[in-house]
């Protein structure tokens, strides 16, 4: 919160809660006191019921894609023109035609097919560190995982897998109180498109497997993938593949760490952990907001909203309300079987990898529960990662019996 909001002032500011603070309990008194919330300083409105969010998902056509999803990248839509193209950033029909083409070879049947390879991916990573009793879970296990997952999916080599590791995670990286993208961060951001448009060429010369080379000879009725369309999409599999699966697990282990009953539950009955899944999603979803902008004026709760203003949809705010979820919306429940919730979005822009994310992250749970099954997480020495809209931990020490508890 800021330091210069008076005593009991309501202040809600993205950037204030990458590292330091719990939102949760501002995003109640958002929901209550300031369901349309205006930040003067930071020039945006803040939507936080379950309801308001769903429906703004919804109503693209009012709520905007194309001026960027994130805050610290908003732009005017009607003048400037991203380098290169990503789905999340389109609203229909563009993004109708692009998704219809992408789904042809992302299919949840193709992402299921990879189950065996996933746990074989995770399985490593647990086999590394389970004889020490201790690790970093982030460093060790749910950092690396994902990025051999999507790599795979992509037919990225394992050799350029620890260069995509780190650039996906410095492009996220935000400074405490800034809400500008950090310089470090714009490189990051250079070096993979760079990357990437290298990779497509030699693609195209030399030909390849995974996924990349499948969308370059995609073409539907005449229509195939722009270079920008494909570049943004290759960006965006290994950023939302890699931070938003590495913040799950890392989330989820966290959580339970303090539900340690809840934990037990699920080391004596595996079966119980998609459900398990779904409740972190909800309870602690690693993306916490996206960002919209206004294409015409609109009023809600009183609020007089204007073509062109920011919205931010709190996703996290919305899986927390109690007029959704009813009077235990702020508990971590396991056998919790909500209806829906929003952590993947909603609508036309509900996530196209949310079969794999959940895959990863069910694999990655019966793999940790199974093999560490009484670890407990160091809470004084824990790290979270500095991000503006991407919640979780850089650093989450455990520590657990050598070999596996009997």
């Amino acid at each position: 919160m800021s330091a210069q909001a008076p005593p009991g002032e309501l202040v809600y500011n993205p950037y204030a809660f990458a590292v330091h603070d719990d939102p949760y309990a501002v995003y109640a008194r958002l929901r209550d006191e300031a369901p349309a919330y205006w930040n003067p300083d930071l020039r945006f409105w803040a939507l936080s019921r379950f309801d308001d969010v769903l429906e703004a998902f919804r109503d693209f056509g009012t709520f905007s894609s194309t001026g960027g999803v994130a805050l610290e990248s908003r732009r005017d839509r009607s003048r400037e023109r991203p380098a290169f193209e990503q789905m999340i950033e389109m609203d229909p029909p563009d993004h109708t035609v692009f998704r219809q083409l992408v789904s042809r070879v992302f299919t949840v049947r193709r992402m299921a097919e990879m189950e065996d390879e996933v746990r074989r991916i995770v399985a490593g990573y647990v086999d590394a560190v389970v004889e020490r009793g201790e690790a970093d879970l982030v460093a060790d296990i749910t950092s690396p995982f994902p990025m051999d997952v999507i790599s795979a999916v992509l037919g990225i080599s394992e050799a350029d897998r620890p260069f995509l590791r780190r650039v996906a995670d410095q492009v996220l990286v935000r400074e405490d109180g800034s809400m500008q993208m950090p310089q470090a961060a714009m490189e990051a951001m250079f070096e993979m498109v760079g990357y990437f448009q290298e990779d497509l060429d030699r693609r195209r010369t030399s030909g390849g497997v995974g996924l990349i080379t499948d969308l370059l000879d995609l073409e539907v009725d005449g229509r195939a993938l722009t270079e920008p369309e494909l570049l943004g999409f290759c960006v965006l599999l290994v950023i939302a593949g890699h931070e938003t699966t590495t913040k799950l697990v890392s989330n989820a282990v966290e959580v339970l760490s303090r539900h340690p009953g809840q934990r037990d539950e699920l080391v004596a009955d595996p079966g119980l952990t998609p459900g398990a899944v779904e409740e972190v999603l909800r309870f602690h979803n690693s993306t916490q907001y996206m960002h919209r902008t206004l294409t015409r004026d609109h009023e809600m709760h009183g609020g007089q909203m204007h073509e062109g203003d920011s919205v931010l949809l709190l996703i996290g705010a919305a899986n927390h309300d109690g007029r959704e979820f009813g009077p235990t919306a702020e508990d971590f429940d396991l056998h919790r079987r909500p209806e829906r919730h929003l952590a993947f979005g909603y609508g036309a822009h509900f996530c196209l990898g949310a079969a794999l994310a959940r895959l990863e992250g069910r694999v990655a749970l019966e793999e940790v529960h199974r093999r560490l099954p009484d670890y407990e997480v160091d809470h004084d020495a824990k790290v979270r990662f500095h991000s503006s809209n991407v919640t979780g931990w850089a650093s989450l020490p455990i520590r657990f019996t050598p070999g596996g508890a009997a």
